[in-house]
């Protein structure tokens, strides 16, 4: 699990593409996105980045991460197994790359990526 300073984090008001270096640095393929009390309220994926590209071309400058986040992100909380991570992140309707890890009261503590899944093993 990606902890702290690791984790892609920004906020939804933030605009997009000045969150493309924080998207691509951490190598999650995704920005998690928090309120002031580092609660997770939602996600944004490179995927995300590339549909609103297409659908917005130039447009995508004024847009907000807000504008276009998924709300209810897959979760795993910390006390998972590997196992059943690797389970979540494969379930319908569709595969995922990550799991935000969220204690009590949707606290964000870290991330498990698929990446990190299969080099331990799995």
């Amino acid at each position: 699990m990606k902890k702290q300073n690791e984790l892609p984090i920004c906020n939804e008001g933030d605009l997009i593409m000045e969150q493309l270096v924080e998207l691509t640095s951490k190598g999650c393929g995704c920005l998690l996105v928090v309120d002031g009390g580092s609660h997770l309220t939602g996600t944004f994926t490179d995927g995300d980045l590339r549909r609103t590209l297409k659908a917005s071309g130039e447009g995508i400058f004024k847009l907000t991460v807000g504008e276009m986040w998924n709300r209810n992100p897959r979760t795993i909380s910390p006390d998972a197994m590997a196992v059943e991570a690797m389970k979540k992140m494969e379930s319908p309707p569709s595969p995922v790359q990550f799991l935000p890890v969220i204690k009590d009261d949707n606290i964000l503590i870290g991330i498990v990526t698929l990446h990190g899944l299969v080099s331990a093993g799995l």
